[in-house]
């Protein structure tokens, strides 16, 4: 199976079951450092029966591969160019990212990755959200209105002058996300009264994935770390990592999803 085939899998099981996702960012004494997402889809895998790359063939295999986002937009670069310029540059954004897909059917394990080096903070600015970046590899075939309904779904902002870090992250209300759905069925041939019915189920389902599934975000400095405001964060031993977990029901809410550090 494709790549592409994979990460649509991945779009198709992140609307079936629970995942977890981890978010790491590390600095150095400059300022510069490391961004990595972690989405572990073991769970699907498992509940699939170990069969999500030998459906067709029936023989089990294990998948170990590196590609980037700037080789799969390269595929959409004439749906991107339609968007506005500010979509366009959220897109720009994803492209530094490398991504690694590993599946051992097996052992069940199901992993997709996306790591990026930065130069400093700034490079991060306005980040397309990393679980919508999922929905940035549609199937060939999809037009320029595929790419519009997905923009703006998740923004993040990322800010450290060396001393304070600060993470925003902006999603579409729910009410939104809702409206987007319908407009979409709409446009595929259903009538009103279906596309709203078809819109509520597709966003019942999407907030029942998102309560039973986790994020969790890391962040490493080279110095000690003296307070933080979110009121579920683990420091370290050593005073220089923390870790903060929420429900992905929160992200579709957008509740508790801010937070600042800083740092001696």
């Amino acid at each position: 199976m494709k790549i592409v085939k994979y990460l649509f899998a991945i779009l198709v099981g992140f609307n079936l079951t629970s995942c977890v996702v981890s978010e790491t960012v590390n600095f150095n004494a400059d300022n510069s450092g490391k961004i990595n997402y972690k989405f572990d889809m073991s769970k699907m895998m498992q509940m699939a029966g170990g069969k999500m790359g030998s459906e067709s063939t029936g023989n089990k295999k294990d998948v170990d591969s590196t590609f980037t986002m700037a080789s799969l937009y390269a595929s959409k670069k004439d749906s991107i160019a339609k968007l506005s310029k500010e979509e366009q540059e959220k897109f720009k954004k994803m492209e530094k990212f490398t991504c690694r897909m590993v599946m051992k059917e097996e052992e069940g394990i199901f992993q997709y990755e996306m790591f990026s080096d930065f130069k400093n903070p700034s490079e991060l600015q306005d980040m397309i959200s990393p679980v919508n970046s999922l929905s940035d590899v549609v199937p060939n075939g999809k037009k320029a209105s595929d790419l519009e309904s997905m923009k703006n779904n998740g923004v993040t902002r990322y800010a450290f002058d060396g001393k304070k870090f600060s993470k925003q992250v902006t999603v579409k209300p729910k009410e939104q996300i809702k409206e987007d759905y319908k407009k979409d069925f709409e446009k595929e041939g259903s009538n009103s009264e279906e596309a709203e019915a078809l819109a509520n189920q597709m966003t019942q389902s999407l907030e029942m994935v998102m309560t039973e599934s986790n994020y969790e975000m890391t962040v490493t400095f080279p110095k000690k770390i003296k307070k933080v405001s979110a009121a579920n964060a683990k420091i370290s031993e050593d005073k220089k990592s923390v870790t903060i977990s929420y429900p992905m029901k929160d992200y579709m809410e957008s509740k508790n999803l801010n937070f600042e550090i800083e740092t001696e």
